[in-house]
């Protein structure tokens, strides 16, 4: 098995949160002796906009969002690009993501939960092949959930925690 990892996706932290630079370069550096590591090229900007609006796309390019769960830090758009790109080569190479910033809270025209692009529906999209996607987090992924809703050739679960499933900073009864 071969991990997709590029150190370019620790430069960043978000402060008080779980998924922070640390707990991937951990990983990273405990399974650098059992897998070959190949590194992911940027997302193409037509495979982003396969799933996001053109809207989203620019609002994290020019960082003019608001999100406090989101963060505006330089060079987001790279590192959310390279996290999709990420994505795309595992599913081009049968093979595992190890990159940052996550993506299942991010939907069609929204970031939200520390996820700018929805990396997999990225790479799904991309791919065209009909796929059985199994979420496993302590938060529904509610930006998956709403990309494939009704896509007879995705098949979505989320394992999540109950009652506080969902993302940092969203209301129950809210939707996506």
């Amino acid at each position: 098995m071969k991990i997709v990892y590029s150190p370019i996706c620790i430069e960043y932290s978000l402060p008080d949160k779980a998924e922070s630079p640390e707990r991937v370069g951990k990983a990273a550096r405990f399974l650098k002796n059992h897998y070959i590591f190949i590194k992911p090229k940027p997302a193409a900007d037509e495979d982003l906009l396969r799933v996001h609006t053109e809207d989203l796309v620019n609002k994290v390019n020019t960082r003019a969002f608001n999100d406090p769960d989101c963060p505006g830090y330089e060079r987001i758009y790279e590192y959310a690009k390279l996290a999709a790109g990420g994505a795309i080569l595992a599913a081009e190479e049968n093979s595992f993501s190890l990159m940052r910033p996550p993506g299942h809270h991010a939907g069609t025209n929204h970031l939200g939960g520390v996820c700018y692009f929805n990396n997999i529906a990225v790479a799904i999209r991309k791919q065209g092949k009909r796929t059985l996607i199994v979420d496993i987090d302590g938060h529904h992924g509610n930006g998956t959930e709403e990309i494939f809703l009704g896509d007879k050739n995705v098949t979505y679960i989320s394992l999540h925690r109950h009652p506080h499933s969902l993302e940092p900073g969203r209301k129950a009864g809210k939707t996506a």
